[in-house]
């Protein structure tokens, strides 16, 4: 169906209609009934070949569409008091670079893309970084860490609520998640409320801000709090 036939409907439809329309069109809601479907979960080549293709990805942190998301993530990270971290989906090691220049030390990054993980050797060689994929890794259980970081990650996974559970109860967790589709999306959200709903049963205490990412109306969500000793 023509996006200009969808539209119409959209508009004429009520909500509950309009989704279960969308899930015949190939668009749809997330599992649990919150946020938008776009894209479907995708596999390391996949972002091997992303990283390869393009030089966004090799730019110094401070060039980076991220860097103002970045920059609060670092001066929360810092006011929690957090020592050890580890970051879920590291990609080429352009945050840690900046976290490493803010003065943190101790820091783990874990992603499941090779040429990333190669990259961000290469820039940060301060710090320590696995190929992982913690679907598939007792890592979360067995290390030692008080923070966890997610961005930009949980928006990529079927499994996301299984990735915030595999984090040990009590830990500091931030997180972004994005209001845009993405190919590699498997969901994306249109408010903070949204963004409460499909997480606040697993992190305790859950705080969700909107971060304007450009003039075109891009938004990163930032979720901070803990880890919930008692997940719902």
């Amino acid at each position: 169906m023509k996006t200009k036939t969808k539209d119409r409907f959209r508009a004429a439809s009520p909500r509950a209609l309009w989704r279960a329309l969308s899930s015949i069109w190939g668009g749809g809601t997330s599992p649990g009934g919150t946020g938008s479907r776009a894209g479907s979960e995708r596999s390391a080549d996949f972002y091997d070949r992303r990283f390869a293709t393009k030089g966004r990805w090799r730019d110094h942190y401070t060039q980076s569409r991220y860097y103002p998301v970045w920059t609060v993530v670092s001066d929360r990270l810092k006011r929690s008091g957090a020592r050890r971290v580890v970051d879920i989906g590291c990609g080429p090691g352009q945050l840690a670079c900046l976290l490493r220049d803010q003065g943190i030390s101790d820091y783990v990054g874990l992603d499941f893309s090779p040429l990333r993980l190669e990259h961000a050797r290469k820039v940060c060689p301060e710090f320590t970084f696995q190929l992982t994929d913690i679907f598939q890794s007792d890592f979360l259980a067995t290390h030692d860490y008080d923070a966890v970081l997610a961005l930009e990650f949980l928006e990529h996974v079927d499994r996301d609520l299984d990735a915030l559970a595999a984090i040990k109860p009590g830990t500091f967790v931030i997180a972004t998640v994005p209001n845009f589709p993405d190919e590699g999306h498997v969901r994306h959200f249109d408010s903070a409320e949204e963004v409460r709903r499909r997480y606040e049963g697993v992190i305790d205490g859950l705080t969700v801000d909107a971060i304007l990412g450009n003039s075109k109306g891009k938004t990163f969500f930032l979720l901070e709090g803990r880890r919930n000793p008692f997940p719902a």
